[in-house]
């Protein structure tokens, strides 16, 4: 976790202990982050640390089920576990975590249920109506459900010392919009990596990008790469801007690009009325522009949004992706026998504000929250850190071609991955305090409306060439003025 994170947090123990009643276990873990062992023996001392807290706060002789909702790993990998379509790559089920928890607590029953994402909102709502579920996963949007977790943390510094970030939300279900609220703990990490595909840029004699590339180096090299290669005579693209074949994750392209120009759309006052958005500056039309510029160097498959593949082959025609899931397409090289063609790297750098140097920010998770209606919200916390620090549970991640939040846990990853972990890991450090995909200075999912379809509609129109910047800009202002004069 960011070091100021954990310095606020350590600031306000005892105040939160106090309104909390939640005791704190006194060992440190500052070896956490450099224990080359894998999953290193400081969260196993924190394990057994935690377990001590456990004791004095929980009855492990209470009998009863703990109910856990919601889609994510959990319910993709299934309890006996999921086979990779493209690299054929079998990994574990919950049942991993399952054996483990039983180990520790034998008097306190899990009960998984898995949902799939297609109207997973609504699915959980409803879910969260019968009463009885403890725990909601990925429902740290949720925030009219979930608990508010700072207090949680506060009591207990030694787990938010082992972990990279946590999830927070700007609302008034809990606070003022100025202030982000902790309403869910990532279990595992995955941020937006570029994929360059060294052999394409060879044949162009286009040289290789290091880490302090710029979004405009991206752009001229896809120029550079979009055309008839020179050497295999095959139609070549320069970039595949990330998720054109799902319109509700568009904004991904946005955001990337807004931190990296500090374009700052949202000023947050108390409430939304309070609140002010301009989509319409200078560095809004400038990422606007940019989106633009890089959707003509993108396949007409791209463009469409058909038929899109994120794989890294051997039969490759692309030379610069950018998505998550860098685990995955490292298993996919090495599948396919093209590790040393591929080039990792954090995405371009911030060029403008206070994390200036830092990658491009966006990180998607898994994450876990509790149900604010649960009846066991004690137990609900211990199965978040048991969940998130285990050394089982991080493996178990590993497996599943994960990144865990649990800081120590990368280094696992680092002796799979050898050097393509480490743009991952880059990323990770630099995640700024309190960042949010969903409710940050550049974009908000959560309190605005219709800011996700539009901000998708445009996107897609900037790549086809069907819009311009300028009126981007201005669709994405007059739709949110709209919503917030019907508000």
């Amino acid at each position: 976790m960011n070091k100021k994170i954990v310095a606020f947090i350590l600031a306000g123990t005892m105040s939160a202990m106090a309104l909390s009643g939640c005791g704190s276990s006194s060992s440190e873990t500052s070896s956490s982050q450099s224990d080359a062992a894998g999953v290193s023996s400081a969260v196993s001392e924190s394990t057994e640390s935690n377990e001590g807290t456990t004791a004095a706060a929980l009855d492990e002789n209470e009998k009863f089920t703990l109910k856990i909702y919601g889609p994510g790993l959990l319910s993709s990998q299934g309890e006996t576990g999921a086979v990779d379509m493209v690299t054929g790559l079998e990994t574990p089920g919950y049942n991993v975590i399952v054996d483990r928890w039983n180990e520790l607590h034998p008097n306190v029953t899990l009960d998984i249920e898995g949902a799939p994402w297609d109207s997973w909102q609504s699915a959980v709502q409803t879910a969260a109506l019968s009463g009885d579920l403890d725990i909601i996963l990925h429902g740290a949007t949720l925030t009219s459900l979930v608990e508010p977790l700072d207090d949680y943390l506060a009591s207990e510094p030694d787990f938010a010392s082992q972990i990279y970030t946590t999830e927070t939300r700007r609302t008034t279900d809990y606070n003022d919009l100025s202030i982000p609220t902790t309403t869910g703990i990532p279990y595992t990490l995955n941020p937006e990596i570029a994929y360059i595909d060294t052999q394409i840029l060879k044949d162009y004699g286009v040289d290789l990008p290091d880490k302090n590339w710029t979004w405009e180096d991206l752009l001229e090299i896809a120029k550079k790469t979009t055309g008839t290669d020179p050497v295999t005579g095959k139609q070549t693209y320069g970039v595949q801007i990330d998720s054109m074949d799902n319109a509700n994750n568009l904004y991904t392209n946005f955001q990337l690009i807004a931190t990296a120009y500090d374009a700052k759309v949202f000023t947050y006052g108390k409430t939304v009325e309070d609140s002010t958005v301009d989509y319409t500056s200078d560095k809004s039309v400038k990422v606007f522009q940019m989106i633009q510029d890089l959707g003509q160097y993108c396949s007409p498959e791209v463009k469409e949004g058909v038929n899109i593949s994120y794989a890294l082959t051997a039969d490759n025609d692309t030379a610069i992706r950018y998505c998550q899931n860098s685990y995955t397409h490292y298993e996919e090289t090495e599948t396919a026998g093209v590790s040393d063609r591929y080039l990792f790297l954090p995405m371009p750098v911030i060029e403008e504000g206070e994390h200036k140097g830092d990658p491009s920010i966006f990180k998607g998770c898994n994450n876990i929250a509790i149900c604010n209606t649960s009846k066991h919200k004690d137990w609900a916390w211990e199965f978040i850190k048991f969940l998130v620090t285990d050394p089982t549970c991080v493996q178990w991640f590993i497996d599943c071609t994960q990144f865990p939040n649990a800081t120590s846990g990368l280094d696992n990853v680092t002796e799979a991955m050898g050097d393509k972990a480490e743009p991952v890991i880059t990323a990770l450090k630099a995640l700024p305090d309190d960042f949010s995909n969903s409710t940050t200075e550049y974009y908000n999912n959560v309190s605005f409306g219709p800011v996700p379809a539009t901000l998708g509609v445009v996107t897609h129109d900037l790549v086809n060439d069907t819009t311009t910047a300028e009126e981007a800009a201005q669709t994405m202002q007059s739709t949110i003025e709209e919503y917030l004069n019907t508000q």
